[in-house]
């Protein structure tokens, strides 16, 4: 692998690798609008419905609204005193009650039975087979009530350690990106730059096919297009495990780039062995292997089926009997008491349903994005490409304050190293580049070689 990859330039051309997929020719117009383009939006759009979609389907198809991302008017909405009446007023428009809608239905059917069948049996027109539960005997339920609360509240509390435990997976997935991709165009060396562009591009696959291996229905492959070549997606798509087949291609990269680091000698136990750059990057790469790991096993592992269902039986079997516990206080009033109750009830029970499995309702989509638009940012300025390019930029003229990592900090010590050598005098401000008393100017300067350095 590491042979094809230290391939001719006239290989790396057929095989599309002169120009990074997605890369646009480096202007600072151009630079800028795209890194505009890959910015996150500050809230998740939704996409429009299928019109015919109904039940449970319309249900799945609602999940993705769910995945928002914050921005600072959602937090100031979010943290608003008139919440409290907004978020009433719009209960018959809220999701939830769509998604409770069927079973409330059938406890809303039933209780109006229930207060229908008392009623005429007190008129004497049909006997009273039921009798009525009077409050001193419906002790049972003020028992139960606690035992079914403490259940939902432990169902809820572990669907949300389950999305928390998610959302912290692909931030550590954000935060180590970052890492490894300043690493790759810090290491490796200016003249294997197609193998920094490959890099960068097989970071950004990586979390795409991430998010489609953990979703029912995304296209990776439209995911991809225009972000790798032709012939890497084919090979990636031709893959079973296409997050673990992109950490090896990443691997690969890896070993076949000139790092910098001390040897390692195997037969000196006792050596200090300073640690090498491919070492700290393997352990970037070990650490995206386990949030594999861990997001397949938050979506192949759900809480235990039967917690589930003992508790969707004794809910459903409490809301039954509730309207005749209520009659003998609340006469038809039980109508709305006990639709109140099933309401909320119902809502905690499908909150919970709804938050177990979180990468649906994850904005995953968004996160993609950050870390694409995290990568090129890196890449457009600190890359061996871009430093080429900086150098030509200054070279013609062109004002610009952007300056790569290691010139900047090349300017930086050169002119902290002037100053410090100009003893009591002092450097004048003419801006010509000439100092009165023991001083001297310093002035930033482009050599041959592209690279800044200081002129004293």
């Amino acid at each position: 692998m590491a042979s094809r990859l230290h391939g001719s330039r006239h290989q790396g051309a057929l095989l599309g690798l002169q120009q990074p997929a997605g890369l646009v020719p480096r202007t600072r117009s151009l630079n800028r609008g795209r890194l505009t383009q890959l910015r996150v939006a500050a809230a998740a759009s939704s996409p429009p419905l299928p019109a015919k979609l109904s039940g449970d389907d319309l249900k799945e198809a609602e999940l993705k609204k769910l995945r928002t991302v914050a921005d600072f008017e959602f937090w100031k909405r979010h943290r608003s005193s008139s919440r409290y009446w907004r978020h009433v007023l719009g209960i018959f428009d809220s999701r939830t009650f769509s998604w409770v809608a069927a079973p409330l239905s059938y406890v809303m059917l039933l209780t109006t039975g229930v207060c229908l069948y008392y009623t005429l049996a007190e008129a004497g027109i049909v006997p009273e087979v039921i009798p009525e539960i009077s409050a001193s005997a419906a002790a049972p339920f003020g028992l139960t009530s606690f035992a079914l609360s403490t259940l939902l509240v432990l169902r809820t509390n572990t669907s949300y350690q389950r999305w928390d435990e998610a959302r912290k997976m692909w931030g550590l997935i954000v935060n180590r990106t970052r890492d490894i991709s300043r690493q790759a165009v810090g290491y490796i060396p200016p003249h294997q730059a197609e193998l920094q562009d490959m890099f960068c591009r097989w970071l950004v696959a990586y979390c795409r096919s991430l998010m489609c291996h953990l979703r029912a229905g995304e296209d990776l492959e439209a995911e991809l297009k225009g972000k790798l070549t032709d012939i890497e997606l084919k090979a990636l798509l031709a893959s079973t495990h296409r997050p673990n087949y992109t950490c090896q291609v990443l691997t690969a990269i890896i070993r076949a780039a000139q790092l910098p680091g001390g040897k390692v000698d195997m037969n000196d136990s006792f050596a200090n062995v300073k640690a090498s750059a491919a070492f700290r990057m393997d352990e970037n790469l070990t650490q995206y292997a386990d949030v594999t790991g861990g997001c397949e096993r938050i979506l192949r592992t759900p809480v235990p089926l039967s917690y589930s269902r003992h508790n969707s039986r004794f809910l459903i079997i409490w809301l039954t009997l509730l309207p005749f516990t209520l009659w003998d206080q609340c006469h038809w009033f039980t109508l709305p008491v006990t639709g109140l109750v099933a309401f909320l009830l119902l809502g905690i029970k499908e909150i919970g349903v709804v938050v177990e499995e979180p990468f649906s309702i994850l904005p995953l989509e968004r996160i993609c994005d950050t870390i694409e638009a995290n990568v090129w940012e890196i890449h457009s300025i600190h890359s061996a490409k871009a430093m080429k390019e900086q150098a030509e930029a200054r070279a013609a003229g062109l004002p610009s304050d952007l300056m790569e990592a290691s010139d900047l900090v090349s300017v930086v010590s050169e002119l902290a190293l002037a100053a410090g050598t100009g003893g009591t005098g002092t450097t004048a401000g003419n801006g010509n580049g000439a100092g009165n008393g023991n001083g001297s100017a310093a002035a930033a300067v482009v050599a041959a070689n592209g690279a800044v350095v200081v002129k004293v």
